[in-house]
């Protein structure tokens, strides 16, 4: 176990490593599903303008589609965890909490796409917003780990959340060194790959 500054934990070096090893095995693959977000996001502004970035068209429309489901997998898991689910036994209380939450990270994908500051390296860079933090389910309590409010947008803000001040009432946070990353449905993934390469070739 290797503990972490949660105000800077996404620049530790072995976080920036299994990111990186996860990017080198499926980076190719998240790309393909993320690019079929940003199609949607093209036609959906075309259409709708700036309104795609307003409060009920993300909850509504983009929380999933992007949220969940942007890289084509809804979570990214290197092995980050309290002190408590660590110690904890029981897998029964213990859970796997989103860091950023399905509604910031369409918040910032979209704000982003608006911006125009997603570019070919934009989701190498932000891959983390994907990632799951082990918790204990006492921890998980919205009292202890606050919310994004679909309705009134507290707690959405991407860099608050980056820093964890979201995270009020939890044991240290920790990333585990004997941990394995698991890839699954390599086959498939790699397929997608190759049938979006030869559309593009068409």
């Amino acid at each position: 176990m290797k503990p972490l500054n949660k105000s800077d934990w996404i620049n530790d070096p072995l976080v920036q490593r299994r990111l990186g090893k996860i990017w080198e095995v499926e980076g190719e693959y998240f790309q393909v599903c993320f690019e079929e977000v940003i199609d949607v996001l093209k036609a959906h502004h075309k259409k709708y303008n700036d309104q795609i970035q307003n409060r009920q068209f993300i909850t509504r429309r983009y929380k999933d589609m992007i949220g969940a489901h942007g890289i084509g997998k809804t979570a990214i898991n290197i092995g980050l965890c309290t002190l408590n689910a660590n110690e904890e036994k029981d897998k029964r209380k213990k859970t796997k909490d989103h860091i950023f939450g399905y509604i910031t990270i369409a918040n910032k994908v979209v704000h982003d796409f608006i911006d125009n500051k997603i570019d070919k390296n934009w989701l190498r860079k932000h891959c983390h917003l994907w990632l799951v933090i082990e918790v204990t389910k006492k921890e998980h309590d919205r009292k202890n780990i606050l919310r994004s409010d679909q309705k009134s947008g507290v707690n959405v803000d991407y860099n608050s959340k980056l820093k964890l001040k979201h995270y009020k009432d939890v044991s240290d946070l920790h990333i585990k060194k004997d941990f394995k990353i698991r890839f699954k449905n390599l086959d498939y993934k790699k397929d997608l790959e190759e049938r979006r390469a030869n559309l593009e070739s068409i």
